[in-house]
């Protein structure tokens, strides 16, 4: 009896662990090994290289390609296109394209623009099959961006936006553009200033076009919405003003912006320039030059700085400022200046000046800012030189691009053995380096 219960206790303990190791291998899921189905560069330049999982092709057996499409086209004109659609299903699916507004897009695409043939398809499993999608521009429709999706399966929505080209969805972006008639050479102005101060800068336009362009520049305060440290903008009393209505055919104009920044700012301060430049081929944001000014504060008192002098030789004394310029337009209106003062036991020694000197570095722009405003419809690089005199050869600029600027005073003074204060007082800089040279000058 002993063996027998032995034995049946021996088989359910048997049991029990062998239902615990089915239970184990059930709970444990065989993760899905995730297939590549597409690796390419279309010939648009959309980068596609996306992991799809097996299972999604039942629910999405449609891939589009190319997934995205960009098309710049003139009013008046068209462009075309060409997608192909791959049925990974089991089925054969019957595909009739439309257009749809895109989610969460302001400028939507008119799907009246929009003709794709063949407008009706059947697409066998393991199959494909290529769409003609045409875009053409009325001559009255407004210059700017629109999108679209093309939808070639049921999906709409959020889902469709997740992954373009694998849900039966094409992506479509059309830039209506023209070439711009009035050529915009400043894009911004940038120039760190004195609280109280007050400076001349100039915007050069030229009209490109065979007929008169009329502009009406105004200012425009700019909230800080955009920046993430706080930025007061200038007020309209602030700025003034001084250019042409009239632009003639192949002339260059000279819009003068003379800005006075407030005696109490502290900071950055900001405004910008709208050119109101009255031809539909300037897109809105291609007639604002943006301001920024880095105010300083002088300061009360001057630095100071003791040394020891071991020798009765002369003293050197170079003070030295860099101006960075940290891209085209930034680029300081101003000279620094140094108030240079000596002192030891016997009293203040007065410095003499000897020497001032400039230096400068210059890079020669690979590309010019003109025709790259022409093909993006964008400022994006344009050069910014500040308070200068008037070139009337305005193209140059956008050859030689100005990286930094240094200036140097040299001062002596008769030496003395013994402790030396050294003082300086900054003007228009934020920033020097000095040195001191006890010894028979160089």
């Amino acid at each position: 009896m002993k063996k027998y219960f032995t034995y049946v206790t021996l088989g359910i303990l048997l049991l029990s662990m062998t239902a615990a190791g089915v239970a184990v291998a059930v709970s444990e899921p065989v993760a899905e090994e995730p297939v590549l189905i597409a690796e390419k560069i279309a010939a648009d330049g959309y980068y596609q290289d996306m992991v799809y999982p097996e299972s999604a092709r039942e629910a999405v057996p449609l891939y589009v390609d190319p997934g995205y499409s960009y098309l710049t086209i003139k009013p008046g004109e068209s462009d075309e296109m060409t997608v192909t659609l791959y049925n990974y299903g089991e089925d054969t699916i019957t595909v009739e394209p439309r257009v749809a507004p895109k989610f969460f897009s302001d400028s939507k695409l008119d799907e009246e623009w929009v003709s794709i043939s063949p407008s009706k398809a059947e697409i066998k499993t393991e199959d494909t099959q290529e769409f003609t999608i045409k875009v053409s521009v009325p001559e009255d429709a407004e210059l700017g961006h629109y999108n679209a999706n093309i939808f070639f399966t049921g999906l709409e929505g959020d889902i469709a936006a997740m992954y373009p080209g694998y849900n039966g969805a094409l992506d479509l972006s059309v830039n209506v553009w023209l070439p711009p008639n009035v050529q915009v050479f400043n894009s911004y102005i940038s120039d760190r200033v004195e609280a109280g101060s007050e400076s001349e800068y100039v915007i050069r336009l030229k009209n490109v076009a065979d007929k008169p362009i009329s502009i009406d520049p105004e200012f425009e305060r700019v909230e800080d919405e955009w920046y993430y440290s706080q930025q007061d903008s200038l007020d309209e009393k602030d700025v003034t003003i001084t250019a042409p209505s009239v632009i003639e055919p192949g002339e260059k104009a000279i819009v003068k912006v003379k800005v006075k920044i407030p005696a109490d700012a502290e900071g950055s301060v900001n405004g910008r320039i709208n050119l109101n430049i009255k031809d539909r081929t300037i897109s809105e944001w291609g007639q604002k030059v943006s301001m920024n000014f880095d105010v300083w504060q002088q300061p009360d008192e001057a630095y100071r700085t003791t040394f020891t002098a071991a020798t009765a030789d002369p003293i050197t004394i170079k003070v030295f400022s860099v101006d960075y310029n940290y891209g085209t337009g930034s680029i300081s209106s101003t000279t620094p200046s140094f108030d240079v003062v000596m002192k030891n036991a016997n009293g203040e020694a007065k410095p003499v000046l000897v020497s001032t000197s400039y230096t400068g570095s210059v890079s020669l722009g690979q590309q010019s800012p003109v025709l790259y405003r022409m093909a993006m419809d964008e400022a994006a690089s344009s050069y910014m030189e500040a308070e200068s005199p008037v070139n009337e050869d305005i193209e140059q600029l956008a050859v030689y691009q100005e990286g930094s600027t240094g200036y140097t005073e040299t001062y002596t003074v008769d030496g003395a053995a013994g402790e030396w204060t050294l003082e300086i007082m900054p003007h228009n800089t934020e920033n020097f380096e000095y040195s001191i040279n006890i010894g028979p000058a160089k």
